[in-house]
């Protein structure tokens, strides 16, 4: 079993980091070629401007007489060399565009590959009854249809198991490594694989309303319009570019006025080096790129102002049960009354739990099984009578009865792994075994040989059915509850043993996300339908210092409403049709797949594995899209000046000789020119990953990292140029002899 989870080809698009040489393709560079267009290019305004650059400096060059005293027919060489790397400038533009899109496509292709065609086992029975097994296409499959399915199959869609207990392996669909138990009444995801067993499905979809088939439509679905933010950007960016074209415009007058003898091309280098082409472009990759690092985590945005939206939070709604909790509580200690032993309370609650299919039951056979307290009564349980629980009694149990239909499970410690295996023996008569096991079972006093009744269940249900309550049964109930733990009270033929301590286990790594939320500045809020003692309990072992006792689905909508009447943008998650209207109104709307169509209607965005957890990494997410905008945006604009102070004093250093002295990097003017150009285009596709990635941070408050990426990207960002243009001028005088 292990060796075919780990052996899988395929895994779910963004599991892994996908490299810029796997993206990298001839399809993907006509792509980027085809986006030269200046059609195309009219939605990025920086670049259009420097692709209009490049045709004028390509006109230059093939009628230089054109341009009178702003060109020369002897610079023909250097205006092609100008033109080339105007042009590349503007493609390395395009290429980042077609490789963050063709990331995002990449998840619906992937999905795809899932939803593959495959034969499959369809059982058709008779009008007498008899049942004949057919072989069929999986796309000739309709809801309602029965499907035999054995070990090793491909789940061809989604169905509803009727018959038989299997393993199945869901990793490539929800990520889940383990396999999971599938038995009568549990739903089947096509594209999922059988591990061992058969069982028998009825088909619960068609075809085109298969689990993938929806995340598909998701995915090319999300729309991308422009954020607020990046808006913004775009808005600054034109301003600079309108100022840049201004300044250079008068220098193009003012030499053709005084005869200075200006060259255009050079002109022109200077003003494409001083506009913010970087940022311009790589900001449309950086916000696709956010949403494909949501799609890497399985969550799929309607748009991407809903992930930067995200970054911006203040105030983070957060469900106590599924986000702060595993959502199930969990068995963690027995407590036993009026002389009984830890073991007696054990094995009492392993007979009463053993029917119990509910993850607290389990758990208490987990529990019991660990600590030993395996009971020998274990072989009467297959003629058992069941007490389901019930809503009104408030307690569960069962009554054993003398029977060989079992025998005792053979454990080794260095096998078992903490799982009990069961060997069924059909047999009339009873094995030496077993008959020296029924000598040695302990029948309570005045119960009828071979028969035991035991009953867990809420503690005030279970004081009433015993004969005697200990003193200290209120106060350790009391105790259990203060702690924000529940109790569950056992008894066997009217004698209380005592109380299984069940606790709502934290979330792994919780802890550290609440406090890195609260590190940015974001206050977390816990809402929960809990007790008020179980809820501060809860919300003082995680460091919330607000939270929202026996809250109903419906009130999270006046709570999202209240903080946005304090100027704050909440985030928040919700499945099910009354969290609709607090999902429409928030900033940041995270609904779960399992939840009801109107909740995914109403969100901006939706996560395929319902993990109500996502929303803490959707908020850190976001914060990372906005700081990675920020680094690039800073690092363009220092290297923008940096620029100007390496290329200006060597281009008019002729009409003022005192700018030579600024000319620190010692160069001559066409290898300046050429040198600063070169770099200014080189710089976008080694940015590329940094923008496709994302920058890396520790949750840390909003000033700090403020701080540090301004000193990083920003005196980098100053730095680099002068060390870049310079190697790139060595390189030219040293190889090319420029």
């Amino acid at each position: 079993m292990q060796s075919t989870i780990q052996n899988k080809e395929e895994s779910m698009p963004g599991e892994k980091p996908v490299g810029l040489l796997r993206l990298l393709s001839s399809k993907v560079i006509a792509d980027s070629i085809k986006r030269l267009s200046p059609v195309s290019l009219l939605s990025n305004p920086v670049m259009f401007i420097v692709e209009i650059t490049f045709y004028i400096v390509a006109a230059e060059a093939i009628f230089p007489q054109a341009f009178g005293p702003l060109a020369s027919s002897s610079q023909r060489v250097f205006y092609v060399e100008v033109a080339i790397i105007l042009l590349l400038t503007v493609w390395f533009a395009t290429l980042s565009d077609a490789l963050a899109e063709t990331q995002t496509r990449m998840t619906a292709n992937s999905l795809r590959r899932i939803e593959t065609d495959v034969p499959t086992r369809k059982i058709v029975t008779g009008e007498t009854g008899e049942r004949t097994v057919s072989t069929v296409k999986s796309s000739e499959l309709r809801k309602g249809d029965v499907l035999s399915l054995q070990k090793n199959d491909l789940i061809p869609i989604d169905a509803d198991v009727l018959e038989g207990i299997a393993m199945v392996d869901e990793s490539l669909l929800t990520g889940e490594s383990t396999p999971v138990r599938k038995a009568p009444g549990d739903q089947l995801i096509g594209g999922s694989k059988m591990i061992s067993d058969t069982l028998v499905a009825r088909v619960s979809v068609n075809p085109e309303e298969t689990y993938i088939s929806q995340m598909i439509k998701l995915v090319e679905s999300a729309k991308r319009p422009k954020t607020p933010n990046e808006q913004a950007v775009t808005i600054v960016l034109i301003g600079l570019t309108a100022i840049f074209t201004i300044i250079i415009a008068g220098l193009v007058g003012l030499s053709v006025t005084l005869g200075l003898g200006g060259d255009l091309s050079v002109l022109i280098a200077l003003y494409v080096c001083l506009l913010p082409t970087t940022i311009g472009a790589l900001l449309p990759a950086i916000g696709l790129s956010g949403i494909s690092r949501l799609y890497a985590n399985k969550i799929i945005a309607k748009s991407g102002r809903a992930i930067e939206t995200a970054g911006d939070t203040d105030t983070i709604l957060l469900d106590k049960t599924g986000t702060i909790t595993v959502g199930n509580r969990q068995a963690i200690e027995f407590i036993p009354f009026n002389g009984y032993s830890e073991k007696d309370v054990g094995e009492a609650a392993f007979l009463a739990s053993w029917h119990d299919d509910t993850l607290e039951g389990r758990s208490v056979i987990r529990l019991s099984y660990e600590r030993g307290f395996v009971p020998r009564e274990i072989n009467m349980l297959d003629l058992s009578q069941v007490y389901e629980f019930s809503a009104t009694t408030r307690t569960s149990g069962v009554k054993l009865q003398s029977g060989t239909d079992f025998m005792l499970p053979k454990v080794s410690d260095s096998t078992s792994r903490g799982r009990v295996r069961f060997r069924r023996k059909f047999s009339d008569e009873p094995t030496a075994e077993e008959n020296s096991i029924q000598e040695h079972m302990l029948i309570p006093h005045g119960v009828p040989s071979g028969e035991i009744e035991i009953i867990k269940g809420a503690p005030d249900s279970i004081r009433k059915i015993v004969t005697k309550v200990p003193d200290s049964f209120d106060k350790e109930i009391a105790s259990i509850a203060q702690a924000g733990d529940t109790a569950i009270a056992i008894e066997r033929n009217g004698d209380l043993l005592g109380v299984i301590r069940l606790k709502d286990i934290l979330k792994p790594d919780i802890k550290q996300k609440i406090e890195d939320l609260k590190l940015m500045g974001i206050r977390p809020v816990m809402i929960t339908g809990d007790h008020p003692l179980t809820a501060k309990s809860i919300a003082n072992e995680v460091g919330i210092d607000e939270y929202v006792p026996q809250a109903k689905p419906e009130d999270k909508y006046g709570i999202v409403l209240r903080e946005q009447g304090q100027s704050r943008i909440v985030a928040m998650i919700g499945d099910g049709t009354n969290d609709a209207p607090a999902l429409a109104v928030a900033d940041v709307g995270l609904a779960m797949n399992s939840g009801t169509q109107a909740a995914k209607e109403a969100a901006n965005m939706v996560d395929m594995e319902s993990n109500p957890a996502k929303v803490i990494d959707v908020v850190l997410l976001g914060k990372q899209l906005l700081m990675t905008r920020g680094a690039v945006t800073t690092f363009s604009i220092a290297n923008d000046v940096a620029k100007y102070f390496a290329i200006v004093p060597v281009l008019f250093a002729t009409a003022l000789p005192v700018l030579v002295k600024l000319n620190i990097l010692q160069l001559g003017l066409h290898s300046a020119v050429l040198s600063a150009l070169i770099f200014n285009a080189i710089i976008i596709p080694f940015l590329i990953p940094l923008a496709m990635r994302g920058v890396s941070f520790k949750p840390s408050d909003t000033m700090t990292l403020f701080l540090r990426n301004t000193l990083i990207y920003g005196l980098g960002g100053v730095i680099t140029p002068f060390v870049g243009i310079k190697l790139i001028d060595l390189l030219l005088s040293g190889v090319f002899h420029i």
